[in-house]
């Protein structure tokens, strides 16, 4: 027992610390209820407030609470604050409670007013993702206000200050909500619900008041006025309010609600047109009218409700758990009645929304459905169009399954709808509030398989889609088949409208079915561009490259929505060089512009432009472009037969008066066909063929009097062309050779050509051997071994008869872009050149050492120059890329003459050194003749400006030269060329130069005695010219000179020359006659007395004047002789040199504007006149071809006719200006002959004159014509005498009746027949000559009279001005004679 006694002790004490426990606890509580009401309480749940994380991001600051916070308590310094930082403040918040009513679910405040506060900003917070519920717990609010709420700057405008209070009891049974607000802004509000359905009551009122520009409507987002006004009469049971909302006066909001026994009814309307924009406005319309049914039952609101506008109608079945907080099978339908209303680019028809929600509000399952027959974005269209999905409502983001299928997509092309048929886009979606995203959306078609990625923002409406997909094997008819990758982004376009795609695409042509675009690729290409589409729908191709074996191209185009394309780019083709290609249409047979700078290099063809017009057929197409004939034009068609090959048509091709015509046949790897070739003189063959599947061009052509339309033209006398050319990859390949007989194109001429051409891949040789006569004959051979930037030259032959060759061969290696020549040398007539440089390109370099070079050899390059003499020195000249030239010359030239048609400058030794650096050229120079030093001249220009080519700059140059000359004037003035007139005897001149080279200003004086002015032209000679001028600025002015002109004539005169135009010399000449010899032709001369003027502006002149005629005379018939050449028709020229330069282009000529009065002692000859007119006459026209405008009187004379003189009776002679000058005539002159009177009468023109013959007694014509030309009757004539008396007879009558002299000689086949009168004095009777060319410069005539007398003439035309004629006859005479005439 002892040892189990302390065992009920201490199961007492157990029993009593059990008992005591819930003590302890209870105490433990009531001390924290109490330790909760202290500083150090207060203090702690000031803390824990600080540190509540809700949801929301809402925080709570406190600085102290004062009171109990179980009764009554005063909070200091409360502020609240969002996410973003402090919206509300208020120093002094009063709060009254009962918190022990919480225990029995009820939250119970008496108080809660703040004296002031303050609005600092609108507090925005984070969604909590739980939906609203109704609390399941009473609440109790007796008064809760701010008496003084100041509203910050920008919140709404201006500072503003306002004040709200409101009380609430809601509990099981009843709901009573009252309050107020109001703001100095005028802002008011009140509000009142009163419901307790055991009492039937229910009583809703409310009231909106504010103004425009109040805190309300700043708030809401406008500045118009708000008025909102819900007021109802009734019960619980049966109850009916209004609800109506006006903005500026125009009702937003009307709508009426009802209640009968717990159900609801809400109908009415919304007005948001104006309150809205955008996509918004378009789908509210003017009135949404809204009908909707429901009962609120435990919570739980279950019924319908209808939205319908013009645009949108939708419709909500089910219910909605307020107390849960889930849907309960929710069923919304919507229909877009107006698709436009949704997206401005969308047509559609029966687009229908069906959706189903079912489950708590934030996790709720959904399934939903949009469908619509077709339905189209701008013209692209989808048929049968589905976009359904199911899945579960989440925290945001929410995931949405997504499938959207098209059975068709159309608008695009064909091509692009049957890349797209049975579309189908697969994936899910991430959707928040504000944003929409997919990643990894699978793309499918028929022939498309791509994958997607989508970003759409809520708040903007932007948007950013991308997509990459690839395309296989797909068929283009008439291209073939090609596989395709694309990588896309789409985003919305400028301003939002329509959509924006860029991206990158990559394409690979699989097989190619059109041969002719195959032939130029070579093979089968790679595409690969970046793609850039708009709301326009056009397909943008940015940087699209195009790679094939043979052709490299790169540009930009686009697509346009009827699925043709437009492309321009440039590239190289590697058979035709660089091209340059414009691509419009349908891409399997578009419309071409194809520009090849260098299609074929070795026929010259440069800049071809190739336009392509697609038809039925193919393809028409026009070609043009240049080659080294010059421009050259073709027409034709491409025929694209289905599986055939490719034939080119060509209809034409022109090219300096040549055609060609044929057809070509492609294979894709080149052309088999032939061109004939046809033009003036020249006829040919272009054969096209592809041997070892090379191309080859095989040229043939023959040339008979040929003329080539080039520039200048081409003529051929005779020649041929044969060879070929074959387009090797590996190196072009031109085999020909050519031959040529007057050869003749420009200033170029050659008796004969022959050359051969072996090249291959731009090495071989080319031979040529050419002869002419430019100024000099010559006759050169040359070989040119030819290697890729390297040419390699070796030749010779003669120049004017003199051996000329290349002492060492002429190396030409490209450099920069020009040729450069490594020194050589050039040996002729004893002289040697040698030269190297560079040439052709950026930079110019010339090396040349002359020793005994003979001037002569410039008349190849200047014909007809006539220098003479040898020159020894050196030249150079050196001009680097982007750098001022320098250079210097150093040139002695021995016995330097120049000849002219008949006259030779007396020889003289000259000596020249000049510089040029890049900022002054000097030169020096010195003529000797006879040892003795006759000339020196030097001239500086400096400073050379910076720009320009070297004669601009020379030109702008400041100008400093002195000229010293004293010695013949003839050496000067025949080196200069000018043949018009010639000067000779001592002349003496000094001169300084200064001004510019275009405008010199000179200083100095010239002065000759005893010198001789001459003129070819007119016959003027002046002998013993005295006249002495000085130079001022850039004229020469002639003070004094004088001059004797014939025999007792003289000339005096002033004048002025200007060396200052730009077309020669000008000059101003005044000079007075006294009886002056100043024109001494042939066929016209006049010795004057009267004042005459010069004048010229260095191109042509005017001699003007009005002289008195002292002795004159006039020829009838030589006029034509002197002055023309008539036309004759179909004559031709036989054995003409083949290269004989065409004359040179004609000088200006100088007019003439005279007026001359001959009072007697006008001399007309000719005709068988000898007589003596007066005349007044205005000679017009110019020197060489004067025209004559007047009349002469008949003063005395006779008209002498078969050796008869007749007196003259009267005479006119009318000059009618005519030229050359053919006067009218109208002359009468008798005889006594035999025993009758004679009458001849002239009549007609100078140049046709037609005489008539009467007698009396009267005599037949013919019998008149016998007793006047052979002083017998007709009857006694012999047969040589009776053939003459025929042709006098048929000459007279007008060119018709008997020309037996002529009909002979064209029977007999010879030149020249004539019939010449006796000549007693040698012997000779009436005899015959008959006359013939033997060859083109040698004419023989022989002459006989049948009675022993016989003679041989012989002529032979050395030029054209220079002949020799010589004569052998019976009785021992022997005569040689040198003729010169020339035509003026």
């Amino acid at each position: 027992m002892e040892e189990g006694a302390p065992a009920p002790v201490t199961s007492r004490r157990r029993r009593w610390r059990l008992a005591l426990l819930p003590v302890a606890l209870l105490l433990a509580v009531l001390a924290g209820i109490w330790g909760l009401d202290t500083s150090a309480g207060h203090r702690f749940l000031i803390d824990r407030i600080e540190r509540l994380q809700i949801r929301s991001g809402l925080r709570i600051r406190i600085g102290r609470i004062e009171g109990s916070i179980y009764g009554s308590a005063r909070l200091k310094d409360v502020r609240l604050y969002d996410p973003k930082g402090l919206f509300l403040s208020a120093p002094d918040v009063r709060l009254r409670w009962t918190p022990w009513r919480w225990t029995i679910n009820r939250l119970d405040i008496d108080e809660l007013t703040a004296a002031t506060a303050t609005l600092h900003k609108i507090p925005h917070f984070r969604p909590t993702g739980r939906p609203f519920t109704l609390p399941s717990f009473d609440i109790r609010l007796g008064r809760v206000a701010i008496d003084r709420l100041r509203i910050e700057k920008g919140i709404a405008g201006p500072e503003r200050v306002g004040a709200l209070a409101f009380a609430a009891d809601v509990r099981s049974g009843r709901a009573m909500v009252q309050g107020a607000a109001w703001t100095s802004a005028g802002d008011r509000l009140k509000l009142l619900l009163d419901a307790e359905p055991s009492r039937r009551r229910f009583d809703l009122g409310a009231q909106l008041a504010a103004p425009a520009g109040g805190v309300i409507g700043k708030l809401v987002g406008t500045s118009r006025p708000l008025g909102l006004r819900i007021a109802g009469k009734g019960n619980w049971s049966i109850w009916n309010g209004t609800a109506q909302l006006d903005a500026g006066g125009v009702r937003i909001v009307d709508t009426a609600l009802q209640v009968r026994e717990g159900e609801y009814r809400l109908t009415g309307g919304l007005f948001l047109e104006t309150v809205t924009k955008g996509r918004l406005q378009r789908l509210a319309g003017k009135r949404i009218g809204i009908d909707g049914r429901g009962v609120l039952d435990r919570g739980v609101l279950t019924g319908k409700l209808k939205l319908r506008s013009a645009a949108l109608a939708v419709q909500a079945d089910g219910g909605l758990d307020l107390r849960r907080g889930q849907y309960d099978a929710l069923v919304v339908h919507a229909a877009l009645l107006q698709p436009p209303a949704l997206f401005k680019n969308m047509r559609g028809r029966d687009v229908q929304l069906r959706g189903l929600f079912d489950g708590p509000y934030g996790r709720a399952k959904f399934r939903y459905l949009i469908s619509s027959p077709v339905v189209f974005f701008d013209n692209t269209g989808f048929e049968q169009a589905r976009i359904e999905g199911a899945g579960r409502l989440s925290p945001s983001p929410v995931t949405v399954p997504i499938r959207f299928t098209a059975r068709r997509v159309t608008g695009d092309g064909d091509v692009a709808g049957g890349i797209l048929a049975n579309l189908q886009v697969d994936g899910l979606l991430k959707v928040t509030s504000k944003t929409i995203t997919g990643d990894n959306l699978r793309v499918r078609s028929d022939k498309l398989t791509s994958r997607a990625s989508l970003f759409v923002d809520l708040r903007t409406g932007d948007y950013d889609v991308r997509l990459a997909g690839e395309l296989t094997r797909y068929y283009i008819p008439g291209l073939g088949i090609v596989d395709v990758k694309t990588s896309l982004s789409v985003v919305p376009g400028s301003n939002r409208l329509g959509t924006h795609v860029t991206g990158r695409a990559q394409a690979w042509v699989r097989r190619f079915d059109n041969g002719f675009l195959a032939g130029l690729a070579g093979g089968l290409p790679y595409l690969e561009s970046s793609l850039v589409r708009d709301r326009d729908g056009i397909l943008h191709f940015v940087n699209l490259r195009i790679t094939a074996p043979h052709l490299v191209l790169s540009g930009s185009g686009f697509r346009r929505r009827d699925g043709s394309f437009h492309f321009e780019g440039g590239g190289r083709q590697a058979t035709y060089g660089p091209v340059k290609l414009t691509l419009d249409g349908r891409i399997e047979r578009p419309r071409l512009d194809i520009l090849l700078s260098r299609p074929l290099d070795a026929l010259g063809i440069a800049d071809m432009r190739l336009l392509l017009d697609p038809n039925a057929d193919g393809f028409g197409y026009r070609a043009e472009g240049r080659s080294m004939l010059g421009a050259w034009t073709s027409a034709g068609a491409i025929l694209l037969p289905k599986g055939e090959a490719a034939r080119i048509d060509i209809g034409t091709l022109a090219v300096a008066g040549l055609t060609a015509t044929g057809e070509l046949t492609s294979q894709g790897r080149g052309f088999d066909g032939r061109l004939r070739v046809t033009g003036p003189g020249l006829t040919g063959m272009l054969s096209f063929d592809r041997p070892s599947d090379l191309q080859r061009i095989a040229l043939s052509f023959d040339a008979t009097n040929a003329r080539i339309a080039t520039s200048p033209e081409i003529r051929v006398l005779r020649g041929g062309l044969d060879g070929e050319v074959v387009l090797d990859p590996a190196g072009l390949v031109t085999r020909a050779t050519v031959t040529a007989r007057g050869l003749r194109r420009g200033p170029l001429a050659l008796a004969r050509l022959a050359a051969s051409i072996d090249l291959r891949g731009g090495r071989g040789q080319v031979k040529a051997a050419f002869a002419g006569s430019r100024g000099r004959a010559f006759d050169l051979q040359t070989v040119a071994q030819v290697a890729p930037d390297r040419l390699t030259v070796t030749g010779g032959g003669t120049i004017d008869n003199k051996p000329v060759h290349i002492d060492s061969p002429a190396v030409l290696t490209a450099e920069d872009g020009g040729w450069r020549l490594a020194p050589t040398a050039l040996s002729y007539s004893g002289g040697q050149l040698k030269l190297a440089g560079m040439f052709g390109g950026p930079a110019t370099e010339v090396d040349a050492t002359l020793t005994g070079v003979p001037m002569t050899v410039f008349d190849i390059v200047t014909p007809n120059l006539g220098l003479g003499g040898t020159a020894t020195g050196r030249i150079q000249y050196r001009e680097p890329a982007g750098a001022l030239p320098s250079g210097s010359l150093d040139l002695t030239v021995r016995r330097l003459t120049r000849s002219s048609l008949v006259l030779t400058s007396k020889p003289i030794d000259l000596g020249v050194k000049a510089v040029l650096n890049g900022s002054q050229a000097a030169a020096r120079a010195v003529a000797a003749s006879d040892g003795k030093v006759i000339g020196r001249a030097q001239a500086r220009l400096a400073p050379l400006g910076p720009g320009g080519d070297l004669a601009t700059r020379l030109s702008d140059a400041p100008l400093l030269a002195q000229l010293r000359y004293a010695g013949p004037a003839d050496t000067l003035w025949r080196l200069t060329g000018i043949q018009q007139f010639d000067l000779s005897g001592p002349v003496a001149i000094a001169a300084d130069i200064g001004g510019r080279l275009p405008n010199p200003v000179i200083r100095g004086s010239i002065r000759t005695s005893g010198a001789r002015l001459e003129s070819a032209t007119s016959g003027t000679v002046l002998t013993n010219v005295d006249a002495t001028g000085r130079f001022g600025g850039s004229k020469l002015v002639i003070d004094h000179m004088t001059a004797a002109a014939g025999s007792g004539g003289s000339v005096t005169g002033t004048g002025t020359f200007d060396f200052g135009t730009r077309q020669g010399v000008g000059m101003d000449l005044t000079v007075n006659a006294q009886n002056a010899v100043l024109l001494n032709r042939d066929d016209i001369g006049a010795t004057v007395t009267g004042p005459l003027r010069i004048t010229s502006g260095g191109y042509g002149g005017l001699i003007a004047g009005e002289v008195t005629l002292d002795r004159s005379r006039y020829r009838l018939g030589r006029a034509r002789a002197a002055t023309t050449v008539a036309r004759l028709a179909n004559l031709s020229e036989r054995n003409r040199p083949a290269d004989e330069m065409e004359p040179p282009a004609l000088s200006a000529p100088w007019r003439l504007d005279l007026k001359a009065n001959a009072r007697n002692r006008l001399m007309v000859t000719g005709l068988g006149l000898d007589s003596e007119w007066r005349a007044a006459l205005a000679i017009t026209g110019t020197v060489g071809e004067p025209v004559l405008l007047g009349s002469a009187t008949l003063l005395r004379g006779g008209y002498e006719f078969a050796g008869r003189r007749f007196d003259l009776d009267r005479g006119t002679i009318r000059f009618n200006g005519g030229n050359p000058p053919d006067p009218v005539l109208d002359i009468a002159a008798n005889a006594n002959i035999q025993g009758l009177s004679a009458t001849i009468r002239v009549t007609g023109t100078g140049l046709k004159p037609e005489v008539s013959f009467t007698s009396n007694p009267a005599l037949p014509e013919d019998e008149l014509l016998s007793r006047l030309l052979f002083g017998t009757s007709i009857t006694n004539l012999s047969a040589p005498e009776a053939v003459q008396l025929a042709s006098a007879v048929a000459a007279l009558q007008s060119g018709g009746g008997l020309d037996p002299i002529n009909a002979l000689r064209r029977a007999v086949g010879l030149d020249r027949l004539r019939i010449i009168a006796a000549d007693p004095t040698i012997g000779q009777g009436t005899a015959i000559a008959a006359g013939k060319y033997i060859t083109r410069r040698a004419f023989v005539e022989l002459i006989t009279d049948g009675q022993g007398y016989s003679a041989t003439r012989v002529e032979f035309q050395i030029t054209r001005w220079l002949s020799v004629l010589s004569t052998i006859s019976t009785i021992g005479r022997q005569s040689a004679n040198l003729r010169v005439s020339k035509d003026y």
